[in-house]
């Protein structure tokens, strides 16, 4: 069984949402800052495919508790069993996938397309559920219990305890059918317990009990004495699994949870579904990225994982076409595929994800040319704490590596998943001119230098002279005195003590030491840390710059780009 599409109304924090699930994939992660409902799209999809009528709804599971507004659940479903499509079932109200329910549109199926059906779920204000098979061709039909149960969704949460137990809502129970040997076993238990206790320190109550029967007329045969008794079965008891003398339920978080998960999948031969909340919970990294490529290979024909992380390290073993980026707005939830079909934009995203995972985990991006400009990011990043009390990562800011050449591209895909981006850059190339000024009337910020600047070239240009020292002696400290002397022959410069000491210079051959340290094979600042050096030495004395320096002006543009999303 897999879910195509899930719409959502009036449901906790959703107002309104219509998700399409991928098609070719049956292992989806979604993935968004806190509070954009990734939660809440699991548990509609449970509720919708609950395995019992006792469903309890609260006025809270309403969207701002509005309980005048029915919360309406529909999921359309693919690879059901044979016998729910036949006629006298549910054949009549077969539906084509991707589109919501919407009276008078045409939602027959058509030839090569999923044959699927659409559950729905209304709870309105007596908090009573009702579950109906939909289209919109024919009215709702009532779809019964045991229909429900023969395409239940399995769901992994914090609760991962029950399935060491044999519950009514344990995955045990798919294993065995167990009530009726629990049931003798218990009240065989029972009966011996009754038989075999000892309570005659209560029967000093008996001379009471004689006492009173004589005055009011009830007589004895024998002496008064205290027994157990079996009503139905009155202790509470509860049958679990154990390793040898310990119980299952006592060992990790982890190793229960991974237990639950493959308890599920094998219990259904695959084929349902299973939703998996934060599956990052209490795993280690390489126990993570193993139980997901064990969704993937348990998944290649039948059934669907559903899961939700905030790790990114699950997001990095996940490929783009799993992913699915949840946003909400005022009540709106929706949920963007992270692929964009063109291979070269898809291929850099891919890396992205690889090597920094944690910024499509972000509400809003600061995607970076390269590397220097990461690190000069995390420089700012000081900065800011220091002077401002304010960390980038607290307004929900994450940076990316835009990869060089595929920044841009990187950024305009980042912007259609439902980001706010910016995008921090280099003006050394003249072809990209265009394309800056496309994203910027699409409402994106560019931050960028003075063409045709680079911005190892716009620092040391706009730098009084005593920090171009301080500069120079990070590229020193990490490549040697003599490599550095050697590339700046042409630059007037003092050795003292082992670094060397600029005499006066106009603006253009300052600039020329910025060239100096991009030039391919040399690139002084081209790792992260650099950047980062860079940026310290830059921040350390801000105020000595011109405040009309184009430096100075990026910096201070991109500072109000991150205060005013400090929401």
């Amino acid at each position: 069984m897999r879910i195509t599409n899930l719409e959502i109304a009036n449901f906790k924090g959703i107002k309104n949402a219509f998700i399409i699930f991928p098609k070719d994939e049956r292992v989806v992660c979604l993935i968004g800052a806190g509070d954009s409902t990734k939660s809440t799209i699991l548990q509609a999809i449970e509720w919708i495919l609950w395995p019992s009528w006792n469903l309890s709804a609260s006025d809270s599971d309403f969207y701002e508790c509005d309980t005048s507004s029915s919360i309406v659940l529909r999921g359309t479903f693919t690879e059901l069993p044979e016998k729910l499509l036949s006629e006298d079932k549910y054949g009549l109200y077969l539906r084509k996938s991707g589109i919501p329910l919407n009276e008078g549109e045409n939602d027959e199926p058509v030839d090569g397309s999923p044959i699927c059906l659409t559950i729905q779920l209304t709870i309105d204000g007596s908090l009573e559920p009702k579950w109906e098979v939909v289209c919109n061709r024919n009215e709702p039909k009532s779809i019964s219990l045991s229909d429900r149960k023969s395409i239940i969704a399995d769901k992994i949460g914090s609760n991962c305890a029950k399935d060491m137990l044999w519950g009514k809502f344990s995955v045990l129970q798919k294993y065995a059918d167990s009530k009726g040997t629990i049931h003798d076993v218990q009240t065989s238990v029972l009966r011996d317990i009754a038989q075999k206790a000892d309570l005659h320190t209560l029967d000093d109550i008996s001379e009471t009990i004689k006492t009173v029967g004589k005055e009011y007329g009830v007589g004895f045969k024998g002496d008064v004495t205290n027994h157990m008794q079996i009503q139905g079965i009155s202790l509470s008891t509860t049958v679990g699994l154990f390793d040898g003398k310990a119980p299952l339920s006592q060992r990790g978080f982890g190793s229960q949870r991974l237990l639950s998960m493959g308890l599920n999948i094998n219990a259904s031969s695959n084929s349902s579904i299973l939703l998996v909340d934060e599956i990052e919970t209490g795993l280690e990294p390489y126990r993570l990225r193993s139980i997901i490529n064990e969704f993937r290979l348990k998944h290649t024909t039948a059934g669907q994982v559903i899961m939700t992380t905030h790790s990114p390290i699950a997001v990095a073993e996940c490929t783009i076409k799993e992913l699915l980026i949840v946003h909400s707005v005022n009540g709106t939830t929706k949920c963007i595929p992270l692929e964009s079909g063109d291979k070269q934009t898809d291929d850099a995203m891919q890396a992205q994800i690889r090597k920094n995972a944690e910024a499509v985990l972000c509400k809003r991006i600061i995607v970076c040319e390269g590397k220097t400009e990461q690190g000069f990011i995390r420089a700012l990043d000081s900065y800011l704490s220091k002077e401002k009390g304010i960390r980038i990562a607290f307004t929900g800011i994450g940076t990316a590596d835009g990869g060089g050449s595929s920044a841009i591209k990187c950024t305009k895909q980042l912007s259609s998943c439902g980001y706010d981006v910016c995008l921090f850059m280099d003006s050394d190339k003249a072809d990209e001119k265009d394309q800056k000024e496309e994203l910027i009337n699409a409402g994106i910020s560019i931050f960028d230098w003075e063409e045709p600047n680079a911005i190892e070239e716009q620092i040391f240009n706009d730098v009084p002279l005593h920090l171009t020292t301080k500069l120079i002696a990070i590229a020193i400290d990490e490549y040697g005195l003599d490599s550095v002397k050697s590339r700046l022959s042409k630059i007037p410069c003092v050795e003292t003590d082992g670094y060397l000491v600029f005499n006066e210079m106009d603006a253009s051959l300052k600039r020329s030491i910025g060239t100096i340290a991009k030039t391919k094979k040399i690139e002084w600042y081209k790792r992260v840390d650099l950047g980062e050096a860079l940026g310290n030495v830059v921040f350390s004395e801000l105020d000595s710059i011109d405040v009309n320096s184009r430096l100075y002006k990026v910096i201070e543009d991109i500072i109000n780009w991150v205060i005013r999303n400090d929401k």
